[in-house]
């Protein structure tokens, strides 16, 4: 009789705990954002609207890094792919978010400035990731003109999995993982 208490309270164990939930309290968030140079014939608008920014942002330095990323061979494959030009590769842990919550948004910026935005996580029915960038560009026609793309998205993640965020003039690479 205990056996069987025992197995169906592991079951009962196993099946109330969420995948989506980190283990030690707290995610591996890395990231890696790259323009692209492709043609593309996808018709796409400037960033018409100024970012949003969150009142609570948080620097990424105020985040311990990781002793060990997982996308370095990305990252690689990459850089040695001239239709790319990879732009930072950061990877932070961040406290886990409570049910129905927002995560500290993290500041996200390139270091000659032409990246700017922020990357939060939000805990409902699943774990999401909001991701909020803005590159900015020359026009590249002689002008002198100033181009700004952003990327805002909201996406549906699982943990330990690679996403990819696609705007036609650049990407991110994203993983969250449990610790």
């Amino acid at each position: 009789m205990i056996k069987i208490v025992a197995c169906s309270l592991a079951a009962m164990l196993g099946f109330f705990s969420s995948p989506l939930l980190a283990e030690g309290g707290a995610y591996q968030i890395e990231l890696i954002v790259f323009s692209q140079a492709m043609a593309t014939s996808e018709m796409f608008d400037q960033a018409a609207q100024p970012t949003q920014w969150p009142s609570d942002l948080t620097e990424l330095s105020a985040y311990k890094k990781p002793d060990a990323t997982t996308l370095d061979d990305s990252y690689a494959a990459l850089s040695k792919d001239s239709a790319y030009n990879p732009i930072l590769h950061v990877a932070w842990i961040q406290p886990v978010v409570v049910e129905g919550g927002l995560s500290a948004p993290v500041h996200i910026q390139g270091a000659e400035g032409k990246l700017n935005g922020y990357v939060q996580l939000q805990q409902g029915q699943g774990l999401q990731m909001i991701v909020d960038l803005a590159l900015t560009a020359n026009s590249g026609d002689g002008s002198g003109k100033t181009l700004i793309y952003r990327l805002n998205e909201k996406r549906p993640i699982k943990l330990n999995e690679v996403y990819y965020l696609d705007h036609p003039k650049f990407g991110v690479v994203a993983k969250i993982s449990s610790l």
